[in-house]
């Protein structure tokens, strides 16, 4: 097993709730993928005993654990095991915190469109790179763009970053149509929300550290 993925997991990388997600899941879905399931917490938040859980992770142990949750688990990564999915299926699949840790995020999320039924929608998590502490701490004041190994922003995982514009347009570009496009997990220093509001509006987006998205395929 990869050392940087054991190390996050003595740490408590999968052990993290994202309860500021739950209000994204739509009501009415009942077979649902979650992407990077790690141990089931989320998929744990969500259960019901009218929903089929499944879950795609790629730390075997995580996915041991949240075997006890889902309904089933395939180990590996999105790619690997996308030909196990069945197609036209789930009512929602979920990337919390996933598609920057992946090489070619556009490509992945075109592939999920196989996999939705007819009114399934995409769920995701994503960094914003433009959030003030990263924009003012990392890159104005320090000058520097340096990978940290203990998460964030600029966690040394991430393979691709994105702004809440960049979100929308690879969405957009994909053939899917935003329904929902929010900033999740704001800014809490009094100096950075001064900042942000004396900007006139241009850094607003800056004000959150992820941006939660709800996107639908556009219909052909």
């Amino acid at each position: 097993m990869d050392s940087t993925i054991n190390k996050k997991l003595e740490v408590g990388y999968f052990h993290s709730q994202r309860p500021e997600m739950l209000k994204y899941i739509p009501e009415n879905a009942k077979r649902i993928l979650d992407v990077g399931c790690s141990e089931g917490t989320f998929c744990n938040m969500i259960s019901r005993p009218d929903r089929e859980l499944w879950g795609v992770e790629i730390n075997p142990d995580a996915a041991k654990a949240a075997s006890k949750v889902c309904h089933k688990v395939l180990v590996g990564d999105f790619n690997s095991i996308f030909d196990q999915l069945p197609e036209n299926y789930f009512d929602c699949v979920i990337f919390n915190d996933v598609l920057e840790h992946i090489y070619s995020p556009w490509d992945t999320i075109q592939q999920v469109k196989l996999l939705l039924s007819s009114d399934g929608v995409l769920v995701s998590s994503i960094p914003n790179f433009r959030y003030i502490s990263n924009l003012i701490t990392e890159v104005v004041v320090e000058g520097e763009f340096r990978y940290k190994p203990e998460g964030g922003i600029l966690d040394d995982t991430h393979i691709r970053f994105f702004t809440s514009k960049s979100i929308c347009r690879m969405f957009g570009e994909q053939g899917y149509e935003v329904l929902v496009h929010e900033g999740i997990r704001p800014c809490k220093s009094w100096k950075e929300k001064l900042f942000i509001n004396l900007s006139f509006g241009f850094f607003k987006d800056a004000r959150y550290k992820q941006f939660a998205t709800v996107a639908k395929p556009i219909s052909q």
